[in-house]
C-alpha cells in the first residue's frame, strides 16, 4: 500500500441523525454543538450524559470484582495483625511512582509496615527481579507486592516462592494465559477477569486494593491520596472515560486543594495557577516526575511524593526540573538521528512499522521518541537501544493497531517482553532484529490497509458564528480531556485572514480570521513557516481545524481558536 503525505492529514466527521441530536439537546437544555459531541461519544441519553457531567466515587466499581482482590487483602491484613514489613515494589514511570506513594501512604496510616521499592532503569531494567528479592530480605519484608508491574514476570515470580517470601502482584497490563505464580495476581485485564472496567492504570488498581482493604478493616479510605490517583491516571495515557474518569475528576479536585508539598510545590513550577486541568498534569507534573526514571533512577520522584518537608520537596522540584531540560536534550539529539533513519525506511523499504535503533541511545528518552515518530509518520514505532549485543526497546502504537497482540505475535525474537494496546517495551538479542523486523512487518500486513492512513477525526463541523460563551462553557464541563475523551476539535471552512499575522518566540504563529461578520483571534503553535501563506488580503481561502480556547485580559475573557490544523487553497477550490 503506498502511504500518502503525512503533512496532510484527511479529515473526517462522522454523520449523526441530526433530529435525535436535537431532541438531545432540548432534553438537556445545551446548545446543539455540545449535545452533537456527547452524542457522538457516546452519551446518547440524560442519564448517561448527568453520569458523565456529574461523574461520582459512588459509582465506582466493587473492587472486590477483580480476581485475586480477596486472596491479596486476606494476605495484607495478616501482615498487618502479625506486623510484617511489605515491600511496595513500583515501577519507575510516573504510573508506578504515584501507585507506589499511595499505597506507602494508605499502608502506613492503617498500620501495615511499607517500605517502598523501585528499580533503577538501566541498571535493573524494569519489574521484579534478583535485586527485588534481595532488597526485601535486607529490609526484614516478608512479602512482595507489585504496583504497575508483575504480570509477565513469571520466572522472577518463581524465584521469589523459592526465597520463601510471598507475593502479591497488582498490576494493568495486558495477561496472557500463563500467570505468575503468586498469592493473588490482581489485574482487571486477566483473561479470566469480568470486571466491567479493565481500563484502569496502575495507579487505579492500586487505589482499589486499598480500597478494598480499607473496607475489610473497617476503615473510611478517604479522599486525600486521590491527587497521587489523578497524576497517576492522566500520566499513564489511559482513557479518561467511566472510572478513570470518576478517579481523574475527583483527583483533580484534591489535586487542587492538595497538602503535599511535593504536589503543590510541582505545580508552582509548572505555574499551574488557580485553574488546574489535565494539561498541568500532563505537561507540567508528569514530565518532571518522570525524568528522574527516565534518566536513571525513579526515588528522587517518589521521595518528592511522600515528603512532608517544603524545603526538601521545593529542592527536589528545583532538581527534577533541571533533570528535565537535560532529559528534552538527550531526547533531541536521538529525534534528529531517528528521523533520519526513518526516512531512509520510509524512502527505502516503506514499511507499515518503523524500527530504529542505535548504539549509546539512552533508554529512558526512546519511548519519548518513538512517540515523536509516531506523530510524524504515522504507523507504528519500535525505538531499540543497543548496547553490549543486546537491544531494549519501547514501542508506540496508532488507532487500531493493537501493539500487545504484535508482540505476541513474534514473541520468538524475545528476550521479555510487555505492555499494552498503545504502548510496549521489549528485550531481544540484536541478532534477532532483522528477522523480527521482517516478522512484524508481516503481521502488519494482515491488518486493513485503512488503519494506516493519517485521520483527523473532528467532532463538528461549525460556523464561527456558532462559537458562544455558553458554548464554551458547556465544553468546560467534560473536563478533564485526554485520551478516550479529547478536547472537542472542530472545522470552519472558507475563513479570510484579517490584519497582519505574528511569529510568537519565532515558534508559534499568530493571526484573526473572519467569517462574514464574525471575527476570532487564533494561535497555530510550531507553525511560523506560515506566516508568507497567512498575509492579509490574499484571496486564498482558509480551512481551519481548531480547539476553543480563553485569555483573560484586565479581567476580560475573550475566544480564541487554538489552531490543530491549517489548510491554505484558493476560493475557487471546494
Amino acid at each position: 500500500m503506498p502511504f500518502p503525505d503525512y503533512n496532510r492529514r484527511e479529515w473526517v466527521i462522522e454523520d449523526v441523525e441530526e433530529i435525535k441530536v436535537k431532541a438531545l439537546a432540548g432534553e438537556l437544555k445545551m446548545p446543539y454543538l455540545p449535545a452533537l459531541i456527547l452524542w457522538k461519544r457516546g452519551y446518547r441519553d440524560a442519564s448517561s450524559v448527568e453520569k458523565f457531567l456529574n461523574p461520582r466515587l459512588e459509582d465506582l466499581f466493587d473492587p472486590f470484582l477483580i480476581p485475586d482482590m480477596d486472596k491479596g487483602i486476606e494476605r495484607l491484613l495478616q501482615a498487618k495483625a502479625s506486623g510484617e514489613k511489605v515491600l511496595v515494589h513500583g515501577d519507575y514511570d510516573v504510573d508506578g511512582v504515584s501507585a507506589t506513594a499511595l499505597l506507602v501512604r494508605g499502608f502506613e496510616r492503617l498500620g501495615i509496615k511499607a517500605e517502598p521499592y523501585l528499580p533503577h532503569r538501566i541498571r535493573e531494567g524494569y519489574g521484579l527481579s534478583v535485586k527485588s528479592i534481595d532488597k526485601a530480605k535486607e529490609t526484614g519484608a516478608s512479602l512482595i507486592l507489585t504496583v504497575d508491574c508483575g504480570t509477565s514476570a513469571i520466572d522472577e515470580a518463581s524465584q521469589v516462592e523459592a526465597s520463601g517470601l510471598d507475593l502479591i502482584v497488582t498490576d494493568h497490563h495486558e495477561a496472557g494465559e500463563v500467570l505468575p505464580k503468586a498469592l493473588a495476581v490482581i489485574n482487571p485485564k486477566r483473561e479470566d477477569s469480568e470486571y466491567p472496567f479493565p481500563e484502569l492504570a496502575g495507579v487505579g488498581v492500586a487505589y482499589k486494593l486499598l480500597k478494598g482493604l480499607y473496607q475489610k478493616a473497617g476503615e473510611s479510605a478517604g479522599s486525600e491520596d486521590l491527587d497521587l490517583v489523578a497524576v497517576g491516571t492522566i500520566a499513564d495515557v489511559v482513557p479518561l472515560r467511566e472510572e478513570n474518569r470518576i478517579l481523574a475528576w475527583h483527583g483533580l479536585k484534591q489535586l487542587k486543594r492538595t497538602r503535599k508539598p511535593g504536589l503543590k510545590a510541582l505545580l508552582e513550577a509548572c505555574s499551574a495557577g488557580e485553574r488546574i486541568t489535565s494539561y498541568n498534569v500532563a505537561f507540567g507534573l508528569a514530565p518532571r516526575l518522570n525524568a528522574s526514571g527516565r534518566m536513571g533512577d525513579a526515588n528522587q520522584a517518589l521521595e518528592l511524593l511522600l515528603t512532608e518537608d517544603d524545603a526538601l520537596a521545593g529542592s527536589l522540584t528545583h532538581e527534577l526540573t533541571e533533570l528535565n531540560e537535560v532529559r528534552k536534550k538527550v531526547e533531541a539529539e536521538i529525534l534528529d538521528q531517528a528521523i533520519i533513519l526513518a526516512e531512509r525506511q520510509v524512502n527505502e523499504v516503506n514499511p507499515r512499522v518503523l524500527v530504529c535503533h542505535g548504539q549509546g541511545w539512552h533508554e529512558g528518552v526512546i519511548g519519548i521518541v518513538a512517540s515523536r515518530l509516531v506523530e510524524r509518520f504515522f504507523r507504528p514505532v519500535v525505538m531499540l537501544a543497543s548496547s553490549e549485543g543486546m537491544l531494549k526497546g519501547s514501542a508506540r502504537s496508532i488507532p487500531g493497531f493493537h501493539l500487545h497482540d504484535a508482540l505476541v505475535a513474534t514473541s520468538e525474537f524475545f528476550e521479555d517482553f510487555g505492555g499494552h494496546e498503545a504502548a510496549a517495551g521489549m528485550v531481544m538479542n540484536k541478532i534477532k532484529l532483522k528477522p523480527f523486523i521482517k516478522a512484524i512487518n508481516e503481521y502488519a500486513e494482515k491488518i486493513p490497509a485503512e488503519i494506516f492512513l493519517p485521520r483527523l477525526h473532528l467532532d463538528a463541523k461549525i460556523e464561527l458564528a456558532d462559537i458562544n460563551d455558553a458554548t464554551r462553557e458547556c465544553f468546560e464541563r467534560f473536563r478533564p480531556f485526554g485520551e478516550g475523551n479529547p478536547e472537542p476539535l472542530l472545522a470552519t471552512f472558507g475563513l479570510e485572514v484579517v490584519g497582519n499575522p505574528r511569529v510568537l518566540g519565532q515558534k508559534h504563529l499568530k493571526f484573526t480570521v473572519r467569517k462574514d461578520s464574525k471575527v476570532a483571534p487564533a494561535v497555530a503553535f510550531g507553525a511560523s513557516e506560515l506566516i508568507l501563506e497567512l498575509e492579509s488580503g490574499k484571496k486564498d481561502a482558509l480551512d481551519l481545524a481548531y480547539r476553543i480556547d480563553e485569555d483573560t485580559y484586565w479581567g476580560k475573557k475573550t475566544l480564541k481558536l487554538i489552531a490543530e490544523e491549517v489548510l491554505v487553497r484558493e476560493k475557487k477550490d471546494d
